[in-house]
Order: C-alpha cells, then structure tokens, then sequence
C-alpha cells in the first residue's frame, strides 16, 4: 500500500525538498497525504490536460515538475485559473504534488538529464548553495562541463535537433566556433548569463533567453542556444517516472508509474 506521504519522502531522497529555492513552491499542493494511491502520472505541467490525462489512467496523483499553486490563492473559483484546476483534482481525487526547483538542483534532476544529453564530463555546478555542496544528491543549479571533444557550434546544434526531436533553437554566436565548455541552465536562464561569462564557457544551453542577454553574450563571445523552456524540462519526466517506479518495486509496493504523453510545447512556429 502507497500513500502519498510515501511518495514524498521518496521524492525528498531523491530531490531533497530543501534544495528548493526560497520564493519556491514544492512539495503536496492539493490532497492528503495519508491518502491510498496506486497509479500516479508525472508531467511537466498540472494543466487541464496533464489533469485530464491522469483522469483518463485512472491515477490518483499527479506529480509535476512545476506548482499550480505559485502564489498566494485569495479564492477557489471554479470558473478561474488555478481555482478550476484546484476544484477538478479534488472533485477527481487526484493528489497534486510538485518537484520543482528541487529538482533543478538535484544530481539526477532537470539539470542532470540535459548534461547526460550532452554528455557532458568533469560536470560542476554552475552555481551552487554551500549547505549542500558536499550532500551526494546534491547538483547545484545548472552545471558546467566538457564536452567529450570540441565540435562547431553549428553540430552541435544539429546534435540537439536531433536529440530533442528536431525542435527549432535559437542560436547567439558564430557558427564555426568551435565550442568545449558547456554551461546549461534548465527553463529559463537568462539571469546566470554573468556567471556564465565568468565560468569561462564557450557556450551556454537555456531557454527563454531575451534579446539584451542575447547582446550580452555577443559582446562576451560566448555562444548562446536557446532550446525552450518545454524542451529543457520536460527530458527529467521520464527518468522521475522510473525512479518512483523503481522504488515502489523496491519497497515491494504495488503501483503504476506513467510518463505523461499528453504535453505539448505551448509555442509552435509559423
């Protein structure tokens, strides 16, 4: 029997809720944490459609790398945002629980998929909160590393593509440079561009970049690759959904674990 506080303290191992920023949000959102659950489904995000998806599998959790609830919530209105959301997972049942910039900072989390993407060696944070620094699970935000040899900035825009499906990217920079020191930042990374320049990357892999970052790194020569807040993410889902998986099989514990297929990138490309 898995209870919801079971997958907490699973999650707490695995992306220790303390690593999570302070104006963060994490951890059980909506629900009970003594509640019975035995099919749980990890997303992105608790959209209608994750929430939906979950409906149609049957699961009684959702369990997402960003919060529904980010600010405070003055009313619970079914026909507003987040209130809808908030009303449709009670009125279903299904436990919402968030992994958010925990996960950013965990060993194994958003971070850590797109370095092992990249396969990137000799991997440091790209900033890190010293509390944790020694802790084993600990990653840091974002992480610096070395490419298993140089390569033109163009190939490995190409070996992005078609890593992530052959998304469009954004590019910053020359594309003959060739390119060694990678610094990746998962969502939205605009605001480590300094510590990036000062890390001594030659390129930096985020999303949501702005057009004044943009001019910045130009004037620092560092390349830029801007691959989308979805994309960055959304690779930590299926990894999470194992790792819960492999832990209730480990604790001899019945439950399904389903890796969201429903999610789409907002943003498509006219």
């Amino acid at each position: 029997m898995v209870q919801i506080k079971n997958i907490l303290s699973w999650l707490d191992t695995h992306a220790p809720f303390k690593y999570a920023e302070s104006w963060d949000q994490c951890g059980l959102q909506v629900g009970d944490p003594e509640a019975v659950v035995e099919r749980i489904l990890v997303a992105l995000d608790p959209s209608s459609e994750s929430i939906k998806e979950a409906e149609e599998l049957d699961c009684q959790c959702l369990v997402s790398h960003h919060p529904l609830i980010f600010r405070p919530v003055t009313a619970v209105r079914f026909d507003q945002f987040p209130g809808n959301l908030i009303a449709r997972a009670l009125l279903k049942g299904i436990h919402l629980i968030a992994a958010h910039t925990n996960l950013d900072s965990a060993r194994e989390g958003t971070n850590g998929q797109l370095s092992r993407l990249l396969n990137l060696g000799a991997l440091e944070p790209l900033e890190v909160e010293a509390a944790w620094r020694d802790e084993s699970c600990y990653g840091g935000m974002g992480r610096l590393g070395l490419l298993p040899h140089p390569i033109s900035l163009a190939n490995l825009v190409k070996d992005m593509r078609g890593a992530l499906g052959d998304i469009p990217i954004r590019v910053v920079g020359n594309a003959e440079k060739k390119v060694h020191r990678v610094a990746v930042c998962t969502g939205s990374g605009g605001s480590l561009i300094e510590r990036v320049i000062r890390s001594g990357a030659d390129v930096y892999v985020t999303g949501d970049l702005k057009y004044h970052e943009a001019q910045r790194a130009t004037e620092a020569n560092l390349a830029l690759m801007d691959i989308g807040h979805f994309a960055s993410e959304r690779l930590v889902v299926q990894p999470l959904a194992d790792y819960l998986c492999a832990r209730a099989v480990e604790e001899k514990h019945r439950l399904e674990v389903f890796a969201s297929r429903s999610e789409r990138d907002p943003f498509w490309i006219a």
